[in-house]
């Protein structure tokens, strides 16, 4: 079994970061160009190593299926019957343009920006109204939990990003902070026996500039779902 802590391309570690790096899960069914024998997804993807590979063609065309599926039967790895079947994220295309695809769930307030090489950028309505207003969107603040891959000792919990990133020889796989553009990196809790490193991460999203020019217009027309006009909601999650 793969390691899921460690990037599912280069097999180095990949503690996820909103927009630089982040996870596939098995359940969605998505097969994994990169290994070795037929096998679906399940771990992390550093963005950068997929931006670089000349098989993120193969991942997108799975990924951006999925997203646009709602319950969907699937082939299984060897072929044999019965299909599986996964759930889909139910999102309609609404832009599509030369760097990226904008898709929106029909039944919440969130967006997918999904670049043609592969990263994609999770958005909800606050941040609609963000790129509206000319101002970059961040990701939520939420707890992250990574295993680290090697023990690298009780400091790990006072280390800012770029810190940790270096130990874990990784910095050239994520995007160089700058000014006020850099992710705001917390540790929450640190676990020793299990190397359990918890921490928040609050990142800017690098939508491609059509994307924002497409999404600043479509705020002012958006009418916000409200709950009682749909039949079930949507989490977060893309994978």
């Amino acid at each position: 079994m793969p390691d899921l802590n460690r990037c599912q391309i280069c097999g180095n570690p990949a503690p996820p970061i909103p927009g630089q790096c982040e996870e596939v899960t098995g359940y969605r069914l998505i097969r994994d160009p990169w290994a070795p024998a037929p096998s679906f997804l399940d771990g992390n993807l550093h963005f950068s190593c997929l931006e670089e590979s000349d098989r993120n063609t193969e991942f997108l065309a799975d990924f951006t299926r999925m997203l646009q599926a709602g319950h969907e039967e699937v082939a299984s790895l060897d072929g044999s019957l019965p299909p599986l079947t996964r759930m889909g994220l139910s999102m309609i295309s609404i832009f599509s343009g030369e760097e990226c695809s904008v898709f929106q769930s029909e039944v919440a307030d969130r967006w997918m920006v999904v670049k043609r090489t592969g990263p994609w950028f999770r958005l909800r309505h606050t941040d609609l109204l963000r790129i509206a207003e000319g101002i970059a969107p961040k990701s939520p603040s939420e707890a992250i939990t990574y295993r680290l891959p090697i023990d690298l000792g009780h400091q790990v919990a006072e280390w800012d990003l770029s810190e940790l990133l270096t130990a874990l020889g990784v910095e050239d796989r994520y995007a160089t902070p700058a000014g006020s553009e850099r992710v705001e990196y917390e540790v929450l809790d640190y676990y020793p026996p299990k190397l359990l490193l918890e921490y928040a991460a609050v990142a800017p999203l690098p939508i491609p500039t059509e994307a924002r020019t497409f999404l600043a217009d479509y705020a002012t027309t958006y009418t916000p779902i409200r709950f009682d006009d749909a039949d079930s909601t949507q989490g977060d999650s893309d994978s």
